[in-house]
């Protein structure tokens, strides 16, 4: 089990870099809003493409949210089923809910993935700037597509708990739930 603590030591490291590249850009990005009000307020002059290049920015900064939120375990979650019929059954719908969440997220990169090439294959382009779309869109379906391994790390976690639970159960002679 040496090389999955590896893997999960790996996996925490990514995402949580991932994530503080995206406070960074969050930051520039509520900088670049502060700049923009107050030349605006100041000199009635604001940032020239400041609004153009908003929906690049934050397309990307929230993508680089979710590998850590799958990692962490932030997603929201219905544990009553789970509270009601035990920790076995908990386990269960976790890793169930984990491999949709996979499978979501290998659709969404699919489908992301067509898009950037759509955008590339229009050359699109932002109205001010004049910058190509379609990396920006690359960047995200990479960033979203990281989500299918973060996914597949929890859901081997889920299924680890899963056999601890089930072994626990049965060296105290309670039988399974």
């Amino acid at each position: 089990m040496a090389l999955f603590e590896h893997i999960e030591s790996w996996s925490e490291k990514i995402t949580r870099m991932i994530a503080l590249i995206s406070l960074t850009g969050l930051l520039i990005l509520a900088s670049a809003t502060v700049a923009d009000v107050l030349l605006r307020w100041l000199f009635n002059s604001p940032l020239l493409g400041l609004t153009d290049t908003y929906s690049l920015f934050t397309a990307v900064i929230i993508a680089s949210c979710f590998p850590l939120c799958i990692y962490q375990r932030g997603n929201i979650t219905i544990r009553f089923m789970g509270n009601i019929f035990g920790p076995k059954t908990k386990n269960i719908l976790d890793t169930f809910g984990n491999l949709v969440t996979m499978v979501v997220f290998a659709f969404m990169a699919w489908q992301l993935w067509k898009y950037a090439n759509e955008l590339a294959q229009d050359t699109a382009t932002t109205f001010v700037y004049d910058w190509p779309l379609s990396p920006w869109w690359r960047a995200v379906t990479v960033i979203i597509a990281l989500c299918i391994p973060v996914t597949l790390v929890t859901v081997i976690q889920y299924f680890k708990s899963f056999l601890i639970t089930t072994s626990k159960t049965e060296s105290s002679g309670t039988g399974s739930n």
